[in-house]
């Protein structure tokens, strides 16, 4: 996995890192985290310009999400929440969730997205209740293109740094990628395991309560 995400950026540039974070917000067990960084590295070395890389991540971070936003965008809240009653279990999402995050995203409008970007997995949770309550795709990839730009920014510049500052940690990334992902796929499927023991549990303590 890590040598492929390599050989993606390398071969293809700007447009890899475009493709590799549509793929990584579409699919967030894709360490994202890392394919930047990485392109910072490479910054350092005079293979690519740091903001050329910010702008391509940015710009790829805020098309994936749109996997997330279309969805809900186009399906509405109360559909979309049937949606994952039946099928959530297998994204780890629970329609109370989606509930939760829509009434905290109605107070706090677009800017949501924007402060979101950072915070990995809530950035994903976001895009739903964006596009449930009908915020423009349009604004959406505004607001989430510039909050990536700007978190990948701070990625690449670390990369960079450690590129020029610190080269024995540069030969750690590809085996720390590789174990993210393995952690990162880990994580999944323990929150999977998780959210099918409790919707049992829910679903026995109806019955009991149905019973009783």
């Amino acid at each position: 996995m890590t040598e492929w995400i390599i050989q993606i950026v390398q071969q293809f540039g700007y447009l890899g890192i475009f493709l590799m974070l549509i793929l990584a917000r579409a699919l967030p067990p894709i360490p994202a985290e890392t394919v930047i960084p990485l392109a910072g590295m490479g910054a350092a070395t005079g293979e690519f310009n740091l903001l050329l890389v910010a702008l391509a991540a940015g710009l790829g971070s805020a098309v994936g999400e749109l996997v997330w936003y279309a969805p809900a965008h186009w399906m509405g809240r109360e559909r979309f929440e049937a949606f994952l009653g039946r099928h959530g279990h297998w994204l780890t999402v629970k329609p109370e969730q989606v509930h939760r995050a829509t009434g905290w995203f109605a107070r706090r409008g677009g800017l949501a997205v924007l402060l979101c970007q950072p915070l990995p997995g809530l950035r994903t949770l976001i895009s739903v209740p964006a596009g449930a309550c009908g915020l423009p795709m349009g604004v959406f990839l505004l607001y989430a293109a510039a909050g990536a730009t700007l978190w990948s920014l701070v990625l690449a510049g670390t990369g960079y740094l450690v590129r020029v500052g610190f080269p024995w940690i540069a030969d750690l990334m590809v085996p720390g990628t590789l174990l993210l992902f393995i952690v990162l796929i880990g994580a999944y499927v323990l929150r999977l395991v998780r959210h099918r023991r409790d919707s049992r549990r829910a679903a026995r303590t109806g019955v009991s309560r149905s019973g009783g």
